[in-house]
C-alpha cells in the first residue's frame, strides 16, 4: 500500500513538470519567436505594397525628366528591396533605383583605389595559332633496321675472341673472332685448286664456284685474298663486323663450339634511335606522321632533342587502352642510350588563327553549349570597356593550348582588355546584381498575382 502511494505521487509530479515545461515554451514562443515572425511578414507586406493597385501605380510612376522608378532599396542595406517608398528596418528612408540605372548596371564599376588594392590586372586578347600540346613519357630503344646479328653458316670452333665484352664499339670490317671449321678448310683447298691450270694445258680453270662458296659462307674478301697469296689453306679464318656500332649482346667465348646459325654477337648502330610513347585515343587526331617532337630529360635542363613521328601503330593496348607511337631521333653524339626515359612533347598547330586568352582570364561556370553535336564549355570573362568599368561576358571556350593559354571561340574580340587577376571581386558584384534582378522580378510577379486576386468576379483584369 505504501508503495502504491509513492508511485502515484511520482506520476503526478511528472505530469506537473510537463505542464510547467509546456507553459514555459509557450511563453517563450510568444515573447521571442512570434515577434520575429510578425516582423518578417511585415517586411514582405511592405515589399509587396499594401495593395496591388497602389504597387502597380507606383511602379509606373515617372519622375521629372522621364526617369522611371524600378524599386527602392535600403541606403545602408542594399539587400533590402521594396516596390514602394518607405523606411528600411534600420529606420532610414529607402532610396529609389531607376530603370535606366538597371540597364547600365550590367557594367561593374570599381574605384581606382579598389583596383589598386585588389591588384586587378588586364591583358589584351591575343590572336595566334591554336597549338595543342601532348605531354607524355617516352622510352629510348634501338632502331630495328640498324641492328645486325653475327652468325655463321658452318659448324666449328672459336679459336680467338678479339671483341670480348658487351658495349664495346666496333667499326665495319673490324675483326671480331677467328673460327676453325673443317668445311672451311675443304673450301679453301677447292679454291686453291681452282687457281691451278689444268694438267697438259696452259689455260687456268674457272675458280668462281669455289670462290662463291667461300663468299656464301661469309668469308671476308680480305681473307680470300690472303689465302690466294699464301697458296695454302688457313686453319682459322677471321670474321669481321658487318656495321659500325656497339656490341649489345655477346654469346661467344674462346674455344666454344658453335653450330651453324647460332648468334655470336648482336651489334647496334646508335646514330639514330627510336623513342616509343603511349597516347590515348582522343589524342590520336592531334598526331600525324612527320609531326615534330621534342625530348627532354630532367637531369639535363635546357637541353632538348628534336625528332619526328615516323609510325602510329594500328592496335590498342588491352590493359591501358593506349596506342603506341614511334618517334625517330638523330643521335650523332650517342647521348640517347637505349632504355632511357624522358619527357616527350608533341605539338599540333591548326592552320586558322584563333583568339587566345590566359587560363586565369576565364571563370568556369560548369555550363556547356552543344555545337555540331559536341558539348563546348562556357565561361565568364570580364572586359574593361572603360577605365574602371567592366563588362561580364559569356564566352564559348575551345581547347587549352601551349603557353598557359586557352582558345576562345565567341564572346570576345581581338585587342579587348580582359581581366586576369582580381576577377573574383567582379564576379561577386555580378552575382549580387543578378540576385537583385531576380528578386525584383519575383516581387513584381507576386504583386501581379495580388492584383489579379483583387479583381471582382465576372470582371476582367483590364477593367
Amino acid at each position: 500500500m505504501h508503495r502504491l502511494k509513492i508511485q502515484s505521487i511520482r506520476q503526478y509530479g511528472i505530469a506537473f513538470l510537463l505542464v510547467l515545461a509546456g507553459l514555459a515554451s509557450g511563453m517563450g514562443f510568444r515573447q521571442w519567436v512570434l515577434p520575429e515572425i510578425e516582423k518578417e511578414f511585415a517586411l514582405v507586406e511592405g515589399a509587396l505594397g499594401e495593395g496591388a493597385g497602389e504597387s502597380a501605380n507606383l511602379q509606373a510612376t515617372n519622375q521629372p525628366g522621364g526617369r522611371e522608378i524600378a524599386y527602392y532599396k535600403g541606403p545602408m542595406n542594399p539587400n533590402f528591396i521594396s516596390l514602394k517608398p518607405g523606411k528600411s528596418p534600420m529606420g532610414m528612408t529607402l532610396v529609389p533605383v531607376y530603370e535606366d540605372e538597371i540597364q547600365s548596371e550590367r557594367l561593374i564599376a570599381l574605384e581606382p583605389a579598389v583596383i589598386r588594392n585588389i591588384g586587378l590586372r588586364t591583358v589584351p586578347v591575343a590572336t595566334g595559332k591554336s597549338v595543342r600540346t601532348i605531354r607524355t613519357v617516352g622510352s629510348v630503344e634501338v632502331a630495328e633496321p640498324r641492328l645486325a646479328d653475327v652468325t655463321l653458316k658452318v659448324d666449328g670452333w672459336i679459336e680467338k675472341i678479339l671483341v670480348d665484352f658487351v658495349g664495346q664499339q666496333v667499326r665495319k670490317g673490324q675483326t671480331l673472332f677467328t673460327f676453325y671449321s673443317p668445311d672451311l678448310v675443304v673450301a679453301q683447298e677447292e679454291y686453291l685448286q681452282s687457281l691451278q691450270p689444268p694438267s697438259g694445258t696452259g689455260i687456268g680453270r674457272s675458280f668462281l664456284p669455289a670462290y662463291d662458296k667461300l663468299r656464301y659462307w661469309d668469308v671476308p674478301e680480305k681473307e680470300i685474298e690472303s689465302i690466294r697469296q699464301q697458296g695454302r689453306p688457313k686453319k682459322a679464318l677471321a670474321f669481321t663486323s658487318p656495321i659500325d656500332g656497339w656490341v649489345m649482346e655477346k654469346h661467344a667465348l674462346a674455344g666454344m663450339s658453335m653450330a651453324r646459325g647460332k648468334r655470336f654477337y648482336r651489334i647496334a648502330d646508335l646514330s639514330t634511335v627510336w623513342v616509343y610513347v603511349m597516347v590515348y585515343g582522343y589524342q590520336l587526331p592531334l598526331i600525324e606522321v612527320g609531326q615534330e617532337a621534342s625530348l627532354r630529360f630532367p637531369y639535363r635542363p635546357g637541353e632538348a632533342y628534336r625528332g619526328k613521328v615516323v609510325y602510329i601503330y594500328p592496335n590498342v593496348d588491352k590493359k591501358t587502352r593506349q596506342v603506341k607511337v614511334r618517334l625517330e631521333f638523330p643521335n650523332p653524339d650517342i647521348q640517347l642510350k637505349p632504355e632511357m626515359y624522358g619527357n616527350v612533347v608533341l605539338q599540333s598547330a591548326r592552320g586558322e588563327p584563333a583568339l587566345l586568352v590566359p587560363l586565369d582570364a576565364v571563370l568556369y561556370t560548369g555550363r556547356n553549349k552543344t555545337i555540331d553535336g559536341q558539348a563546348q564549355p562556357v565561361g565568364i570573362a570580364f572586359v574593361e570597356v572603360e577605365p574602371g568599368k567592366f563588362d561580364p561576358r559569356d564566352v564559348l571556350l575551345g581547347p587549352e593550348v601551349e603557353g598557359g593559354m586557352r582558345e576562345v571561340r565567341s564572346g570576345l574580340k581581338a585587342g579587348e582588355a580582359v581581366v586576369v587577376t582580381g576577377q573574383f571581386v567582379l564576379e561577386t558584384e555580378r552575382a549580387l546584381k543578378e540576385s537583385t534582378r531576380k528578386l525584383v522580378e519575383t516581387l513584381r510577379m507576386a504583386s501581379s498575382g495580388l492584383k489579379q486576386e483583387t479583381v471582382p468576379a465576372g470582371k476582367s483584369a483590364d477593367r
